[in-house]
C-alpha cells in the first residue's frame, strides 16, 4: 500500500513539473513585432523627417533563438525583415515619412534577439534581449552615424510555451527600435543626412 502512494505522489510530482517545462520544439519561428503603442507628445523634431529603410542583416553569432534550461532552439523566418518591418512601423508612429528615393537610409544587423527560459515550480522565468546595430547613410550613400541600441524583456508565467516566448522576444526586439527611434541623436542625424 506505501509503495503504491509513494508511486502515485511521485507521478504526480512528475505531471506538474512537465506541466510547467515550456513545449517548444527544435524550432520557433521569429515572430512579427506588433504596431508600437508608446506616447508620441514630445517627438516634434521628427515631423516631416524623410528616410528609407534599408536592410538589416542577421548576424547574430548562431542561429539559437531561446534556450530551455540549457536546451537550445534555433530560429525560423527572417529576422532582418521583421526588424525592417518593424522600423519602418516605429518611424511612422514618429512622424516620419517613409522614402524609396533620396532620403537618408537607416541599416544595420541583428546582433543579438534571443530569450532564456528557466522552467520551474509553481512558474517559469523568461528573460529576453535584443541588441541592434544601427547605421545612417546619407542620400549620398555615406555613413554619417553608428549607434547600438538594445531592449530587454522579462516574464514569469505558469506555462511558457512557444507563444509565451514568442512576446518576450517581440517586447525586446520592439523596446530596442523604440530606443532608437526615441534617440535624440539619432533623429537628427536623419534631419542633417538628406542630401539635394
Amino acid at each position: 500500500m506505501k509503495r503504491d502512494v509513494t508511486a502515485f505522489l511521485s507521478t504526480c510530482f512528475f505531471l506538474l513539473l512537465s506541466g510547467c517545462a515550456p513545449e517548444i520544439g527544435l524550432n520557433l519561428t521569429v515572430p512579427s513585432l506588433p504596431e508600437p503603442e508608446f506616447s508620441v507628445e514630445s517627438m516634434d523634431t521628427t515631423s516631416g523627417v524623410k528616410v528609407r529603410v534599408g536592410k538589416f542583416i542577421d548576424a547574430r553569432p548562431d542561429q539559437t533563438v531561446v534556450v530551455i534550461d540549457g536546451r537550445r532552439v534555433d530560429s525560423e523566418g527572417d529576422l532582418g525583415r521583421v526588424v525592417e518591418e518593424g522600423f519602418e512601423r516605429n518611424l511612422r508612429r514618429v512622424g516620419a515619412r517613409i522614402a524609396v528615393l533620396n532620403a537618408p537610409t537607416i541599416e544595420g544587423k541583428v546582433a543579438d534577439w534571443s530569450a532564456t527560459v528557466q522552467p520551474g515550480f509553481p512558474t517559469s522565468e523568461g528573460q529576453a534581449v535584443a541588441r541592434l546595430k544601427v547605421t545612417v547613410r546619407d542620400s549620398k550613400g555615406h555613413p554619417i552615424y553608428h549607434a547600438t541600441f538594445s531592449g530587454e524583456s522579462t516574464t514569469s508565467h505558469p506555462m511558457l510555451g512557444s507563444s509565451e516566448v514568442q512576446k518576450l522576444l517581440t517586447q525586446a526586439m520592439s523596446s530596442a527600435i523604440e530606443a532608437a527611434v526615441k534617440d535624440e541623436d539619432f533623429i537628427s542625424q536623419l534631419s542633417r543626412g538628406r542630401i539635394n
